[in-house]
C-alpha cells in the first residue's frame, strides 16, 4: 500500500484566450515533499497554468484541489481563492516586491494581514526565512537596493511565510544574469533538499537534472511526456 500524499490536483483543465487554446486538458498530481519541472516551448501553456493552479486566472473548465479546497471553472468565491493561495504560494519572474516596503516589510505583509500573526511572531519567522535565503544582513533594505537575484530571494521568502503545502514558480531565474542565478538556484536546492513540494517552470536543465524529481513536458496546451529527469531528458 502506497504512503506517498497527494497535495494538489489537477483535473482536465482547460484555458482559451479568444480562439487560441492554452490549454487543453491538463491533469496532474504532485506529491508531497517532491520537485515537479514543467519544460516546453515558450507559449505552449506552461506559465498559465500555473496562474490557473493559484487563482490569478479563471479558466474554461476543471478543477484545482488542494486539500479540502477546490477551484472550478470560471469564477471562484472570494473565500475560495483565499483559501487556495494560503495552500499553494506563488513566485513570480519579475518578482513582484512592494517597492515602498523593506525587505522584512514584505514578507510581513501576508502572514500578519492575511494569517493574522502576531507581530513579534511574524518578525521572527521573516528573520529566519531571511536568513535561510542568505539575505539576514538585508532586511532593512527596500528593493531598489537589492540585486534581481537579492529581490528574488526575498520574494521565495516572501511566498514560504505563509507556510504554503506547495510552492509554484514561474520562470524564477529568467530575469537575472548568470551570476545571480547561481544564487537563487542554490536556494531552491536548499529548499528541495529540505522537502518543500515545487512546482516551476524553467529552462534550467541541469536544476532540472539535480534537483527535480518528475519532469512534465508540455506542448500546444497538452502534456505529450512526463517521468523522472534521466528518463525525460536522457531518452525523450
Amino acid at each position: 500500500m502506497s504512503d506517498k500524499k497527494i497535495v494538489l490536483t489537477t483535473l482536465n483543465l482547460k484555458k482559451s484566450f479568444g480562439d487560441r487554446e492554452l490549454l487543453r486538458g491538463v491533469s496532474l498530481e504532485l506529491e508531497k515533499h517532491t520537485v515537479t519541472a514543467l519544460i516546453g516551448p515558450s507559449g505552449c501553456g506552461k506559465s498559465t497554468l500555473l496562474r490557473c493552479i493559484n487563482g490569478l486566472e479563471t479558466f474554461d473548465a476543471g478543477t484545482v484541489e488542494a486539500g479540502d479546497v477546490t477551484l472550478g471553472a470560471q469564477k471562484n468565491s472570494s473565500d475560495a481563492l483565499v483559501a487556495m493561495r494560503r495552500k499553494v504560494g506563488f513566485v513570480f519572474q519579475q518578482f513582484n516586491l512592494f517597492a515602498h516596503r523593506t525587505a522584512l516589510g514584505n514578507i510581513l505583509e501576508a502572514p500578519i494581514h492575511v494569517k493574522h500573526l502576531a507581530h513579534d511572531e511574524a518578525v521572527a519567522r521573516a528573520n529566519t526565512l531571511l536568513e535561510r535565503v542568505g539575505l539576514a544582513h538585508r532586511a532593512n533594505a527596500y528593493p531598489r537596493e537589492l540585486s534581481g537575484g537579492e529581490q528574488q530571494r526575498v520574494a521565495i521568502a516572501r511566498a514560504l511565510a505563509m507556510d504554503p503545502e506547495v510552492l509554484l514558480l514561474d520562470e524564477p531565474t529568467s530575469a537575472l544574469d548568470p551570476d545571480r542565478r547561481g544564487d537563487v538556484l542554490a536556494v531552491l536546492k536548499e529548499l528541495a533538499k529540505s522537502g518543500t513540494t515545487m512546482l516551476l517552470v524553467t529552462h534550467e536543465m541541469s536544476f532540472v537534472h539535480d534537483a527535480a524529481n518528475e519532469v512534465i513536458v508540455i506542448r500546444e496546451g497538452l502534456i505529450k511526456e512526463k517521468g523522472p529527469p534521466s528518463e525525460v531528458l536522457g531518452s525523450p
